[in-house]
């Protein structure tokens, strides 16, 4: 290549470098260049809070551009806006880059400033004002050596060392653990690393561990309220602590009322409980520090009152069927235990050994309640014991109910299969008695017996013997109506405990068809002759006997007899009566049957009817109007059987004069209903030809008329049944009762109980009550009486107290109080009634929500005399100028017959004669000296407070006319 050809090569390429580098240069500008600077002591300057990264850049910078940092603990430190860091708040020595970016011609260019900074260890702390308190495990040193200037702190990245070799092995980083060294004066460095040419820095810090308060280990004393206290009437609370420092006090809760003061330490117990009868309360030790770098200590302790179960539990015999023995609780002590729901451990103890498990106990606000105990545990046909162990760690383990003993069974009764008309046996086993053993001895027997119909009937089979808890018997024949399958239950009485379904059923089977015989009467009041018919269709050939006769029932005289003989199917035969005389007959028909039919018995088949000649009885005799009162009926409604009738035989009521309709005797009666009456002789069933009318009158006053259901009294009024006549009203005289219906009729001087209900009914001519009646329910308030915190209250007179005053000896209740110049009567005293002297002032508690006072007061005496002389500006004036002219005229020392009442003021010349003796009533002396005028001169006074505290003086005194 030729030198020309190789300078133009070398023109081509350095042209476009040249441009390049100008363009480079012209963006440097932009942004400025990099620059180092170093801050070995930021701390020194103020100025470092606002160091400006800008002016530190090279190159002539321009402005417009924003700054940034890649160390986040610097973030908050720099302006990105103005590019001003604040050195002080850069808490770590080392180097610290900072960019700054700009834009210029389209190009962005950056430009970093270095900054390295020089450390800050704080500053030193060794003038006995850094303290930590010796409970403290975790004591952060930094924060003894900071500088109280604002913003200025020790940089974070420095050495902690112990220079005390006692403290070495608790310092871990900048954090001592003050708790386990233990009290003493420790010495520590904070050393910052040299950065570049920024020297190494420390700082001394000369920590003092104080001694913290201890308030030492606490336990709780747990006991039960129906524990013999009588021990713990003077219990010391210290007795509850361990270890603790002997300068602490004691506080308490407060429903306790036990510490007089600070220096207290003595509680009872037993007062406690006979107070509260149960519950935790807490009693606290709090020992101050005696440095107020570490805190106050405190250790609670509590006295545990636990509430005692006492009361009994019943468990009837049981039987094996359900899955649950329900146990009831009655008549428990609810003084001793609330009502709650409770974690019960029973104990099941029998033979077999022991069982037993923990379920929830259920106690209601009735003092009842009520457990379940799993029928799987109880073992069967032999005698159980139950106990309750326990109700959980919130109640006395001493549990005061007695066990009860039970049984679980399962009792047999066969019923056997018998024919109809035939008694029916019954064999019962695992029959047990009240002893819990299998039933020895003579019992009653009851049973109800369900017919194929499903209709019931109850019967008592008594005095069944009873051995080994077996027994049989026979259920007569006449409790077996229908034929089929019957359910027999029984039940065994004579205070047997068992509840259980003892029930088996039989198979009655039905006679077979016998000879059916009827006997027709063609007129039994006045019969002249007599059908007898035979139907017996299924039994086989042969002869059958049928014999009839007629009895005279006053006689007892046959007077017809004959005997019928048929072969099978039926017979019709008539028998004339019309030859007999006047007179009530009874004709008899009999037969005599025996086959091998099964369930066929040997038996006498008879029917008898009863009929007369002439035999219609006479009319009954009642009152035409009948008037009955409905408040006599207050279950069931008066019926036929309520009217009153005399008559002979059987009495019958019909709708009409001529209704054939029977009424049933237990039909209801209808007012103003009109009802007939006939009679039937039972000797001939005779019915009267005729019938005689009775109307019913239903008698119901009206109830009282209601003005207020829920009338409210003051418990203090006494009121009484006559305090409830506003409430009602009633043209009729008006009665009171406890209950809705029947009852007695309250006296008016009952007195009235709150929430109780009363009936108010009516009564016309002190006969006919009103079925009906009103229900009243009072609302009756009781208020306790006021109670103060004493009996006398002494005050300073010059105070001028009032009423207001006496609001202090009040006690924290739920009602207001009113207070008095008299024990009784009187008109409430305003709060700005000034207090007088030696008073008595009577408070008396009232509820302004119900309008309701006690008006038991107690009384409170005042004492004015409760002045601190000192106080209130006392002085004793050094002379007076009895001049007459009105000022200064005696000698008189202000308000001491109110601070000191029983003072005594004696004044003397310099020879000692006295000149004046003052008192309360006297006291101010006027210069005389009796009826001469003392001179000018200096006396002497002498004043016997006569206060307790407060000893006599004497001084000297001027008097200048």
């Amino acid at each position: 290549m030729t030198n020309q050809n190789y300078m133009r090569t070398i023109l081509k390429w350095a042209l476009p470098f040249c441009l390049l580098l100008f363009s480079a240069n012209a963006v440097a500008q932009c942004a400025g260049t990099d620059a180092s600077v170093i801050v070995c002591s930021k701390d020194a300057d103020e100025g470092n809070k606002t160091y400006n990264l800008f002016t530190q850049l090279g190159d002539n910078p321009t402005l417009g551009g924003s700054w940034s940092t890649n160390d986040p603990a610097n973030f908050y430190a720099l302006d990105r806006d103005t590019g001003i860091v604040n050195l002080w708040d850069v808490k770590n020595s080392g180097l610290h880059e900072f960019t700054y970016t700009n834009t210029c011609g389209g190009l962005t260019e950056s430009a970093v400033v270095t900054v390295t900074l020089g450390g800050y260890p704080g500053e030193d702390n060794i003038d006995g004002s850094a303290d930590a308190c010796g409970d403290d495990n975790n004591v952060n040193l930094h924060g003894y050596i900071g500088d109280e200037t604002d913003g200025k702190f020790q940089d974070f990245n420095g050495v902690w060392e112990a220079i005390t070799l006692e403290a070495a092995p608790f310092l871990l980083l900048n954090y001592f653990d003050a708790e386990s060294a233990g009290t003493g004066t420790y010495e520590f460095t904070h050393t910052v690393p040299a950065v570049g040419s920024c020297p190494s820095r420390l700082v001394t810090l000369l920590l003092e561990v104080q001694r913290p308060a201890n308030s030492g280990i606490g336990s709780n004393l747990t006991l039960c309220t129906t524990d013999d206290l009588s021990g713990y009437t003077n219990y010391d609370l210290n007795s509850l602590l361990e270890d603790e420092d002997i300068n602490g006090t004691w506080s308490e809760g407060l429903d306790t009322d036990q510490l007089s003061d600070l220096t207290d330490h003595l509680i009872d117990i037993e007062a406690i409980r006979d107070r509260h009868t149960y519950g935790t309360f807490t009693f606290t030790y709090t020992v101050y520090p005696s440095h107020a770098v570490c805190d106050i200590n405190r250790t609670e302790v509590e006295i545990t009152i636990l509430p005692t179960f006492r009361g009994t539990i019943t468990a009837p015999n049981y039987c094996v069927d359900p899955d649950k023995y329900l146990v009831e609780i009655s008549d428990y002590d609810d003084t001793l235990i609330p009502p709650d729901t409770y974690s019960v451990t029973y104990l099941l103890t029998s033979s077999n050994g022991n069982t037993g498990e923990t379920t929830s106990l259920l106690l209601n606000p009735d003092r009842t309640g009520s457990f379940e105990v799993d029928a799987n545990l109880v073992q069967k046909n032999v005698t159980t014991t139950l106990s309750i162990t326990s109700l959980g760690d919130k109640v006395c383990p001493d549990i005061q109910v007695s066990p009860i003993e039970f049984i679980a069974t399962d009792p047999i009764a066969i019923v056997t299969d018998t024919c109809e008309g035939e008694e029916v046996s019954v064999s019962l086993s695992d029959i047990f008695d009240p002893s819990f053993t299998r039933a020895n001895g003579i019992y009653d027997v009851n049973y109800t017996i369900t017919a194929p119909s499903n209709s019931e009937t109850t019967h008592t089979a008594s005095a069944i013997n009873f051995t080994a808890g077996s027994a049989t018997f026979t259920i007569p024949t006449e409790q077996i109506t229908e034929t089929g399958e019957y359910t027999f239950d029984f039940e065994v009485d004579n205070g047997f405990p068992m509840e259980c379904d003892i029930s088996d059923t039989a198979i009655i089977t039905a006679i077979p068809e016998a000879i059916q015989l009827d006997i027709l009467v063609n007129n039994s009041c006045n019969a002249t002759e007599i059908d007898v018919n035979v139907n017996a269709p299924a039994l086989s050939d042969g002869e059958y006997i049928v014999t009839y006769e007629v009895v005279s029932q006053e006689t007892n005289t046959v007077l017809i007899d004959n005997t019928i003989i048929f072969i099978g199917g039926t017979a019709d035969y008539q028998i004339d009566v019309a030859t007999l005389e006047q007179g009530n007959y009874t004709i008899t028909v009999k037969s005599t049957q025996d086959d091998t039919t099964p369930c066929r018995l040997l038996f006498n088949f008879e029917v008898n009817e009863n009929f007369a000649v002439e035999g219609v009885p006479a009319l009954p005799e009642a009152e035409a109007v009948q008037t009955i009162c409905l408040a006599a009926f207050p279950t069931l409604a008066p019926t036929l059987q309520d009217i009153k009738v005399s008559a002979t035989g059987e009495m019958m009521f019909y709708d009409t004069a001529t209704d054939m309709d029977i009424l049933p005797i237990d039909t209801a009666l209808i007012d103003g209903e009109d009802y007939f009456i006939s009679n039937i002789d039972p000797l001939n069933n005779c019915e009267g030809s005729d019938r005689i009318q009775v109307t019913v009158i239903l008698s119901d006053p009206e109830m009282p008329m209601l003005f207020n259901g829920n009338p409210t009294f003051c418990g203090s009024e006494d009121p009484s049944i006559d305090n409830l006549s506003s409430s009602v009203a009633s043209s009729n005289t008006i009665l009171w009762f406890e209950t809705a219906t029947g009852g007695t009729v309250l006296d008016n001087t009952t007195a009235l109980i709150d929430g109780k209900s009363y009936y108010a009914g009516t009564e016309v001519d002190g006969k006919c009550q009103s079925s009906m009646r009103i229900e009243i329910i009072p609302m009756i308030y009781e208020l306790e009486p006021a109670t103060l915190e004493f009996s006398t209250l002494a005050l300073c007179g010059l105070d001028n107290p009032s009423i207001q005053n006496l609001r202090d000896v009040e006690n924290n209740s739920s009602y207001d109080v009113l207070w008095y110049d008299t024990p009784a009567n009187g008109i409430p005293l305003e709060e700005d009634v000034l207090l007088i002297a030696g008073t008595t002032y009577y408070a008396e508690s009232f509820n302004p929500d119900t309008g309701c006072m006690n008006p038991e007061r107690m009384a409170i005496t005042i004492d004015l005399t409760n002045c601190e002389p000192e106080e209130y500006g006392f002085f004793i004036p050094d002379g007076f100028s009895p001049n007459g002219d009105g000022r200064n005229d005696t000698f008189f020392i202000p308000n001491i017959e109110i601070i000191f009442p029983e003072f005594t003021l004696e004044i003397l010349n310099r020879y000692g004669t006295s000149l004046f003796k003052g008192d309360q009533n006297n006291p101010a002396w006027n210069g005389n000296n009796g009826n001469s005028t003392a001179p000018n001169g200096v006396y002497f006074y002498i004043i016997e407070y006569n206060k307790e505290g407060h000893n006599p003086v004497q001084g000297r005194l001027y008097l200048n006319r």
